[in-house]
């Protein structure tokens, strides 16, 4: 799916951002602008619900985005790539990055 893409952004933050908001976000007003294939990605595990209905219908499906790295995205040298020094947090003293991505085409 990635390969059919030509453009992205990366979004990075800190422990204070919420990645999926902000690429739900991003992704909503890059669509709207004309860019039907858009499609963002959060991070970590999905915190919409206090539990998921796994099997029912998501809740807030305009909101709910996977995470790259449950995509199978490598977050690490994808950061690298573009330029973001990101290492293994190895104690609560580290700060901690986050990423967020949306594809366009």
């Amino acid at each position: 799916m990635i390969a059919s893409y030509t453009k992205a952004i990366l979004i990075h933050g800190d422990e204070h951002a919420d990645m999926t908001r902000i690429a739900a976000a991003v992704e909503r007003e890059i669509f709207l602008s004309g860019y039907y294939k858009a499609f963002g990605f959060g991070s970590g595990p999905c915190r919409l619900c206090r539990t998921c209905d796994v099997d029912g219908s998501c809740k807030h499906p305009y909101q709910a985005r996977p995470s790259m790295e449950s995509c199978g995205i490598d977050v690490f040298r994808t950061a690298r790539k573009n330029g973001f020094k990101i290492e293994v947090v190895k104690n609560y003293d580290c700060q901690a990055n986050y990423f967020g991505l949306v594809l366009i085409e």
